[in-house]
């Protein structure tokens, strides 16, 4: 191990010789062992140990350090973040410090699914912190709402959670306590015996015997001249969940009425509206009919999912399930969307027509999924496409608005997240291509070859064969097809053990990684 690991250290003192002393470093060479090459806006990539191990820095600070898949470090000045990430997605650490006043922070620590730390503060004095320790712990503070802890099943108060302002419980299920705007439901045991008050609230009921809650709010009572009480929700239900009975929206113009009767029957209705089902399986009926007179909308289903028909003002749908689904919506701005599925899940296609653009979306479960992105005309008549194609697992192929195209094998992931890709993407990537209005990119064979050519330099390289880089002067980067008289030229062979190099002040030739012959 130690004469390989000496071996390995030689071929990279070695390799940093084919840059020679004559001009700034550019390049070292001596992959899948060691690279590193520094652009001349000051950026420098180095890649070391193949796939496993890369660096990335830039002049204005941006830092990312990647030992895959264990380990991921990124610092951005300019979004004032630093992240770093521990076998993604499982560990993370992120700190952000946005501008604004001295201290403001957030901070998010996790380790999946085990423990949470949220933590951030937007305003001088302001702090919200929310943590666990699944599933035992939960905890937090909140210089707003105040502080929360809980060791379940044991007791504590959670807040913000499950749609409650606070939850408060002991030796759950025994005893809950549940805050929402105002108003207090307690349970004892949860959800068995309830009752609850509140600001235009009140609730009691023992499942699954009966229950009732009523809403309302308080209104100017014009004859006594102080208030009177205004019913917004009467709900009842006896031998739940066979018998239920609700009156909804009782202050506003078309109140709502609804009876249930599982499995059986259930209607909804309204001076405007009406929904008629039966025989439920779950939660899904077999039959419903639904009307509403004010947008001219029909549904009816029959053995739910199987068949549905629906028709209104602004959409329409129709499905035979799983053989045929479409269904077509119109919104207020103009815009309107289309979905199509056929032999569900195996294809699928939507449309969606927006102001700004139209984007189209094909999926072949889950072999084939393409994603295209049309926007209007600019005033010159230029046309902007973004495009993303993807053959899971062999390729992708992505066209950005800038006409930068990038087509990769393998693609493991049927999914577009960058830190997946940044930590296991180089691990399956054998052959990639990026072509973009001022650069070309070619890696086959997980960068054993490897072309880069931009308006600065032109590298070429076949480890460990040999590798060619040239340095553009400043008047021949119009001209991306070089080298031309006065371009900085290397040439090795099997990491420099013969060469040449060809400069405007020096020109040498390189043998035994060290000896120069100088013409």
């Amino acid at each position: 191990m130690r004469v390989l690991l000496a071996l390995l250290l030689l071929v990279i003192a070695l390799a940093g010789c084919t840059v020679g002393g004559d001009r700034p470093p550019t390049r070292t060479y001596a992959w899948p062992f060691f690279n590193e090459s520094t652009g001349v806006d000051g950026s420098v990539n180095t890649r070391a140990a193949g796939p496993f191990y890369e660096k990335k820095s830039g002049p204005d600070g941006y830092v990312q350090t990647s030992v895959r898949p264990f380990y991921s470090y990124t610092e951005s000045p300019a979004r004032a973040e630093r992240d770093q990430l521990f076998f993604y997605p499982i560990g993370r650490w992120r700190e952000r410090r946005t501008a604004g006043w001295e201290g403001r922070l957030e901070r998010q620590i996790h380790v999946m699914p085990v423990f949470w730390w949220n933590d951030v503060s937007y305003s001088p004095g302001h702090r919200e912190l929310d943590y666990f320790f699944f599933p035992l712990v939960f905890g937090g503070e909140s210089s707003i709402e105040g502080s929360h802890f809980a060791v379940a099943p044991f007791g504590g108060n959670l807040k913000g959670v499950f749609g409650n302002d606070e939850v408060r419980f002991i030796m759950f299920p025994l005893y809950v306590e549940l805050h929402r705007q105002g108003r207090t439901t307690f349970y004892m045991p949860f959800p068995i015996v309830k009752w609850g008050y509140g600001p235009g609230y009140r609730t009691y009921g023992v499942l699954p015997l009966f229950s009732r809650t009523e809403v309302w709010r308080e209104v100017p009572d014009d004859i006594t001249g102080g208030t009177k009480k205004l019913p917004v929700a009467d709900r009842w239900t006896i031998l739940w969940p066979i018998f239920r009975y609700d009156r909804e929206a009782m202050d506003r113009k078309y109140p709502r009425e609804a009876l249930m009767v599982y499995p059986l029957f259930g209607y909804k209705k309204s001076a405007v509206t009406l929904n008629f089902s039966m025989l439920f399986i779950y939660n899904y009926p077999m039959f419903s009919y639904t009307r509403a007179d004010l947008t001219d909308t029909t549904i009816l289903d029959l053995f739910w999912p199987v068949f549905r028909y629906a028709k209104g003002d602004a959409f329409k749908q129709y499905r035979v399930w799983p053989l045929w689904d479409y269904s077509e919506r119109k919104y207020p701005d103009g815009s309107t969307s289309t979905a199509i599925n056929v032999l569900w899940p195996l294809f699928w296609y939507y449309e969606d027509k927006l102001p700004t653009y139209t984007e189209t979306r094909y999926q072949v479960f889950p072999i084939f999924f393409a994603n295209f992105k049309r926007y209007l005309p600019e005033p010159d008549g230029t046309i902007r496409t973004k495009d993303l194609v993807r053959i899971w697992p062999l390729a992708k192929y992505k066209k950005d608005v800038d006409g930068t195209v990038d087509f990769e094998m393998l693609s493991i992931f049927p999914f577009n997240d960058l830190k997946f890709d940044n930590t296991y993407g180089p691990f399956f990537k054998f052959f990639s291509v990026r072509v973009g209005p001022d650069e070309t990119k070619v890696q086959a064979l997980f960068r054993i070859f490897n072309y880069e050519e931009d308006p600065y330099k032109i590298d070429v390289s076949l480890a460990p064969l040999f590798d060619w880089h040239v340095v553009k002067q400043a008047k021949d980067r119009l001209y991306p097809s070089g080298p031309n008289p006065g371009d900085i030229e290397d040439f090795n062979l099997f990491y420099g053990l013969l060469g040449y190099h060809h400069g405007p002040d020096d020109r040498y030739t390189r043998l035994f990684w060290g000896l120069k012959i100088r013409k």
